[in-house]
């Protein structure tokens, strides 16, 4: 039987962001439905363009310690977040942002990726109430 994953990505973290995405590609892979809400200033995460670009840039590790992370995540095949992240929407991740995130975040719904989807505390609660599994990171 088929699961539910719903994520909350509330804090504008990359390392978090990266964990929800690995949990989210990975439920997909056991066939499970899965939601993820990103809240707050997090929303930043999935604007495109340069807007998303630099956002992600300076949720980033800085100077050295990026190199070094890069360099380490190349040699043991671990896969980049951006890729991480096209590869979730492939598979049939969902992401919503809510509208007042996006406020905040200075970003307009033109700003976001394709396929991700506005919504509210509603959504996010009908969601978690059908899950099997809800994550908070």
């Amino acid at each position: 039987m088929a699961g539910k994953l719903t994520i909350l990505q509330a804090e504008n973290s990359m390392d978090k962001f990266y964990h929800a995405l690995v949990m989210a590609t990975e439920a997909r892979t056991l066939g499970w439905e899965v939601d993820v809400f990103v809240t707050s200033q997090a929303v930043v995460l999935l604007a495109e363009g340069e807007k998303g670009k630099k956002a992600r840039t300076r949720l980033s590790i800085g100077g050295l310690a990026r190199f070094f992370v890069k360099r380490q995540m190349k040699k043991l095949g671990i896969t980049d977040i951006d890729t991480l992240l096209k590869r979730a929407m492939s598979v049939g991740v969902q992401f919503f942002v809510d509208e007042a995130g996006l406020r905040i975040a200075k970003i307009s719904k033109e700003d976001l990726m394709e396929n991700v989807k506005l919504s509210g505390g509603i959504s996010f609660l009908l969601s978690a109430k059908e899950s099997d599994v809800v994550v908070t990171l």
